[in-house]
């Protein structure tokens, strides 16, 4: 028996957008004045300087770029279409699912169900000099967990 393994290779776009002003231009080059700045805009936009450049320089002089997160583009979703690959794998290529096991307790009154771990612990108010005592609750509606009768 030989394993084969396939990769579907989809791809996303996260897009940002910054406005390079001529206020975030004097912080990351102080030296620069007015009309040095709108000409560094220019080089800027024609291409002449590239925004790897800027943003290195903006790096080294300590000034943090806030991008703004514009949309995510899924590739395979919207323009159809993924790139597969198939190679010959090994043993540690296959995964199984490891079956749930199977919950042993519920809220009773919502719908939760779960284990006997699963919910919230809250403190029970107990008398002077008793000990502290905790119960678990169901992380959604604060009821009793219970049993389930099997």
């Amino acid at each position: 028996m030989v394993t084969l393994v396939k990769h579907e290779w989809h791809q996303v776009d996260v897009k940002y957008a910054l406005n390079l002003d001529e206020d975030l231009l004097c912080a990351i080059y102080p030296e620069l004045d007015e009309q040095d700045v709108a000409s560094k805009i220019e080089l800027i936009e024609s291409g002449e300087i590239s925004i790897e450049e800027v943003l290195a320089d903006a790096q080294a002089n300590d000034v943090e770029i806030d991008w703004e997160h514009q949309i995510d583009d899924i590739w395979t979703m919207s323009k159809g279409g993924y790139d597969v690959t198939y190679e010959v794998g090994d043993g540690s290529d296959w995964s199984e699912i490891e079956e749930e096991e199977p919950h042993t307790h519920k809220c009773s009154k919502c719908k939760w169900t779960g284990d006997q771990f699963g919910g919230v612990s809250v403190q029970i108010d107990v008398a002077d000099g008793e000990p502290v005592q905790f119960k678990r609750v169901c992380q959604y509606c604060d009821s009793d967990i219970v049993p389930i009768e099997q």
